[in-house]
């Protein structure tokens, strides 16, 4: 898979998906999640995420050959590390976050960036963990731009959100420390199964 530079618009979150379960396509006909995939992988930027967490439900049921053929024509390769992530953040964080969950009025918000430019050493893919209290969207604008706001790659290589790694955790607490807390915490989540994991960590 070469190294590209990808648009740097912000695939939004799809509609009515629940993105904490541990499959969120369970109940999406094969032959729709198939054509889908092949969709997903064309847009500018691709929405890797949804096409790997349908591969994946395609893979639980042995119907994957195709899809898997849509990557390689894509020249793209699937998230393999998400299934595992998204596993450890609803057995390790989700929780805790629930038993200590904000008020309405909370504005602060965890995320995590998918990042290319790696090698297949590292599995094609990274993770850049932030925080925010600005919407999703625009955060992820930012380090697309570069500049004192950005983050040192994501300029180049930042790819999309990976919503399934942060929005069942949304919202948190606006503070500075508690931001700080669940940045830190999603990061050391991440780290032993994301080959690559970049972002500010508090110690």
């Amino acid at each position: 898979m070469e190294h590209r530079r990808h648009a740097p618009d912000c695939n939004p979150p799809l509609d009515g998906l629940d993105y904490s379960s541990p499959r969120p396509f369970s109940m999406w006909k094969s032959g729709h999640l198939d054509t889908l995939i092949g969709g997903w992988l064309q847009l500018q930027p691709p929405c890797l995420e949804l096409a790997t967490l349908a591969l994946e439900e395609l893979t639980i049921r042995r119907e994957d050959l195709q899809a898997r053929m849509k990557f390689a024509n894509a020249d793209l390769e699937p998230i393999v590390w998400l299934a595992d992530a998204r596993r450890s953040v609803r057995d390790v964080l989700l929780p805790d976050i629930q038993e200590t969950a904000p008020k309405s009025s909370a504005r602060g918000k965890v995320y995590v960036i998918l990042r290319g430019g790696y090698t297949e050493t590292n599995l094609w893919y990274g993770a850049y963990v932030g925080s925010t209290t600005r919407p999703i969207g625009k955060r992820f604008a930012e380090h697309r731009a570069g500049g004192p706001r950005s983050a040192r790659g994501l300029p180049t290589h930042g790819i999309e959100p990976l919503y399934s790694l942060f929005a069942p955790l949304n919202p948190v607490a606006s503070s500075r420390g508690k931001l700080r807390e669940w940045e830190t915490r999603l990061h050391e989540c991440l780290a032993p199964i994301v080959p690559k994991v970049t972002g500010d960590v508090a110690f």
